[in-house]
């Protein structure tokens, strides 16, 4: 009988979500994914993947298998590997007790991760964090502390490794918001998306 029932409740959100993706042109398919997160345009949930009603994704970014979002906005365009956790919960160790009957009633900060960011396997982003457009976070960090605009961090805890660019190219990414184009232009310009440095000149 148990077993019936879970089927049965397997076969309802499948149905759920189907639909959901022909009204909202997404391409969630995972049944973990809560279909009251806010999704943009054309964003995929593959399989496995967590995705908390406390969640918006922009559009065209993607998360990879089996991994864990929530209480976080995300971008547009961003790119999201497999075993990733964002925001998980945290115990505090700075109060009397650990357990969550305590620190579970307080407010939890908000991750905030820009677009067209990089996340490698198996990273985890602890609550509060902050990662600006265009930058890439190493396979396995563990990030603590804000990223800043095109920057490529890494480790355990995660540290500055090196910019994708000059500080004058990065102020013209920031200024040129390509993210914000519609598809039209953005198929227009791919060759120049597909450019390495000196963008500038």
């Amino acid at each position: 009988m148990i077993y019936v029932k879970k089927i049965s409740r397997k076969i309802v959100s499948f149905v759920l979500v189907y639909f959901y993706n022909k009204k909202h042109s997404t391409k969630i398919h995972s049944l973990d994914a809560s279909l009251k997160a806010k999704y943009g345009f054309n964003v995929l949930i593959s399989e496995k993947t967590v995705v908390k009603s406390n969640v918006e994704i922009g559009d065209y970014s993607y998360v990879n298998r089996s991994s864990y979002i929530e209480n976080c906005t995300i971008g547009k365009f961003c790119s999201i590997s497999s075993g990733v956790y964002i925001s998980p919960f945290e115990h505090d160790y700075g109060l009397i007790t650990t357990h969550p009957i305590v620190s579970s009633q307080l407010t939890r900060k908000r991750v905030e991760i820009g677009n067209d960011v990089l996340i490698s396997l198996n990273v985890v982003i602890l609550e509060g964090v902050k990662i600006g457009n265009g930058a890439v976070i190493g396979a396995g960090a563990v990030v603590t502390k804000d990223v800043k605009p095109y920057e490529i961090v890494g480790g355990v805890p995660a540290k500055h490794i090196k910019y994708r660019f000059s500080s004058e190219e990065i102020n013209c990414l920031e200024d040129l918001r390509w993210w914000e184009w519609n598809s039209t232009k953005i198929k227009k310009n791919l060759k120049f998306l597909s450019r390495d440095t000196d963008i500038i000149h």
